[in-house]
């Protein structure tokens, strides 16, 4: 058979996943000003930049922290360099919206920080042995990569109707 025709594995098809999640969910940002980025609209919605800020750390802290077994990015190499004021409360999700209404960003680091917490990811997927995808889909490491492609997706349409709401 030839290369170009066999079917992806479960690591390859995941890698492309994330690849194209990555692209959409930076599309997304690219289009908007950092005004827009910043600005947090009334009522429950957060700003477009807290949204691309949770989903970051989400994906940082679970795949290094949680499926690496390591430290996050964001709390190790990346310290003070995130372009998040601060990080989340880990233990209360219910501090979300109040943590995305107080946050602070500086967009130019948090993008570079997103673009190290893909690579991370890419490095994490590229080095999963091909079994560890082979497991009931409800254990780790494939509910884990399965619930960040659903929330990158989500926070990627978020941030898409907070753009049109803007009428950008």
């Amino acid at each position: 058979m030839d290369p170009a025709q066999r079917p992806l594995s479960a690591r390859a098809l995941l890698r492309w996943q994330f690849r194209i999640a990555h692209e959409l969910l930076e599309a997304a940002i690219e289009r908007l000003t950092v005004e827009t980025v910043l600005r947090c609209p009334t009522g429950t919605a957060v700003s477009a930049g807290a949204c691309y800020a949770q989903v970051v750390l989400c994906e940082d802290l679970s795949v290094n922290g949680v499926l690496g077994a390591g430290t996050p990015l964001a709390l190790s190499t990346w310290v003070g360099r995130t372009g998040v004021s601060e990080i989340p409360s880990l233990t209360d999700p219910a501090s979300w919206l109040p943590w995305a209404r107080r946050v602070r960003l500086d967009v130019g680091q948090l993008r570079s920080y997103a673009r190290a917490v893909y690579a991370s990811t890419d490095g994490y997927l590229a080095a999963l042995r091909d079994d560890a995808l082979e497991r009931p889909p409800e254990e780790m490491p494939a509910c884990v990569l399965n619930g960040l492609l659903l929330t990158l997706s989500m926070r990627r349409g978020e941030i898409a109707c907070l753009h049109a709401f803007d009428g950008q």
